[in-house]
This record gives C-alpha cells, sequence and structure tokens, in this order.
C-alpha cells in the first residue's frame, strides 16, 4: 500500500488489484472507472499509454507489428518516462505479446500475414481486471493480424464467464470458468497456451493440463515469479512428459 500511496494510485483504477484493499471483490468484477486515466489511477497524461496508434512505425521501409525486446523499447516507442509505474501492471499483456511475437514464430507468422492468433491463457488472477491495459496489445499490432484469447481458470467468476471483452478492435478476450483440461473440448484449438506466474511446483491442479498439453503437442509458454520456481517448474514439465524446447531464460517484461 505504502508503495501505492506515494504514486497517489492508491485504491484507483487497477491498481486496486496490487494491495490486499480490494480483496473482497472477486477477481475480475472490480467497480469500473470512467475513462482511461480512471483506469490508470488518475496518472498524469504523459504517465501511461494513450488509446491511440503508434504513428509511423515500418520495418524495412513497410508497416509491420512492432518487435519488442523490452522496457526500454517499449517506453520510448509510447514516449513515457522511466519514472511511470505502468509496467507494474503492464507485464502481464507485454509478456503475451513477447510470446506470440517473439518466441513463437508461427503465431508471428500468422500475424504478419494479417490472421487471427487464438490464445488459450489458463489461470487468470488479477488481470482480470486489467483489460483496458490488455488494449495496448492492438496498438502494438499496428494495424496487422488480430488475437482473440480466451482466460480460463477457476478464479474467473461465474458471472463473467462466457462473456467476451473486445478490448480493441484487435483484441478480444473470451473468459471460461473452470479446469482447462474439462473446458478445452469447448473451445477453438489455440496456437499457443500461455500460463503467466502459473507455480506448477505447488499446484497440483496443473497435472492434468500438463496431460493434455503434451497430448495435443500445441506450444505452450509458462513464467514463473522467480529463478528457483522456474527451476522446480521445469521439472515439472520434464516429469509430465513435455519436451522443452526454449531454454529458461529470463522475461524481458517481468
Amino acid at each position: 500500500c505504502k508503495w501505492l500511496e506515494s504514486l497517489g494510485v492508491h485504491q484507483k483504477g487497477m491498481w486496486k488489484r496490487k494491495c490486499n484493499c480490494f480483496s473482497r471483490w472477486f477477481y475480475g468484477l472490480l467497480p469500473v472507472e470512467g475513462d482511461l486515466r480512471d483506469s490508470w489511477g488518475d496518472l498524469d497524461d504523459d504517465q501511461y499509454p494513450h488509446d491511440s496508434p503508434i504513428d509511423d512505425y515500418t520495418r524495412d521501409g513497410l508497416s509491420s507489428i512492432i518487435l519488442l525486446s523490452g522496457w526500454s523499447e517499449y517506453y520510448n516507442l509510447r514516449s513515457l518516462p522511466f519514472s511511470s509505474p505502468v509496467a507494474d501492471i503492464l507485464s502481464h499483456p507485454l509478456t503475451v505479446y513477447y510470446a506470440l511475437t517473439a518466441l513463437s514464430i508461427s503465431s508471428k507468422n500468422l500475424l504478419l500475414k494479417g490472421k487471427e492468433v487464438i490464445v488459450h491463457y489458463i489461470g487468470p488472477k488479477g488481470e482480470l481486471d486489467w483489460m483496458p491495459a490488455f488494449a495496448e496489445i492492438g496498438h502494438l499490432l499496428n494495424g496487422l493480424g488480430s488475437i482473440q484469447m480466451f482466460m480460463i481458470g477457476p478464479e474467473v467468476p461465474t458471472n463473467l464467464s462466457g462473456t467476451t471483452s473486445g478490448v480493441s478492435s484487435r483484441v478480444r478476450i473470451n473468459f471460461v470458468r473452470g479446469i482447462y483440461q474439462e473446458e478445452v473440448a469447448y473451445l477453438p484449438s489455440p496456437q499457443v497456451i500461455l500460463a503467466l506466474n502459473c507455480e506448477l511446483e505447488t499446484n497440483a491442479s496443473w497435472v492434468g493440463a500438463l496431460d493434455l498439453i503434451n497430448l495435443r503437442e500445441h506450444p505452450a509458454f509458462f513464467s514463473c515469479q522467480s529463478e528457483i520456481s522456474s527451476s522446480s517448474a521445469k521439472q515439472v514439465l520434464r516429469g509430465a512428459g513435455l519436451h522443452i524446447s526454449y531454454p529458461m531464460t529470463p522475461n524481458p517484461f517481468r
């Protein structure tokens, strides 16, 4: 709370999920604020990304999705001061974007061709209240392709399950309450599966999901909160029979 108070955003907008003051509210059901500035806790206008396209971005003279390697590039792209705290919330959507454009070559190629990428996002919690932040993915696509994301997990509230949030013209997020391996049969096949801060080594409910991922052989990316938990998670993945084809590396948008 003290850090949020020092920023002037305590108990405001999306920051409500960054402390326990609103823990009585189910994930995804925090009171909705007014405009985008309200969602960002009434930060100064130069402290958060606006709902506006990124002008004149090209690669080799051609329009392209925006490729990012870390926070410095993103902050410069959006003309944000490095004192801006928005990275703390944007970490989730930009990790999703990084996985789709830097780690998954097939997803990147689909987006470059202007096609849709389907993502299964397993185990959402606080990010269910950060839909305005996920809209930033649409701007980074820079007019190419689209993303349809399914957020699946037991923390999705009943009255949110089955609904869709059109967070931007190029990003739609569908909410599904339940256990992944029990719900996946009713969902379109994904190009990528993602699980952020997934706690594989401490959550026994992952066993069935990992068995299914292994069976269907869809590309999946997992993130953990520390190097120690990442090492433990790696052993869990190997124990489930999954082939680890990408080395364990720090998330540039952690």
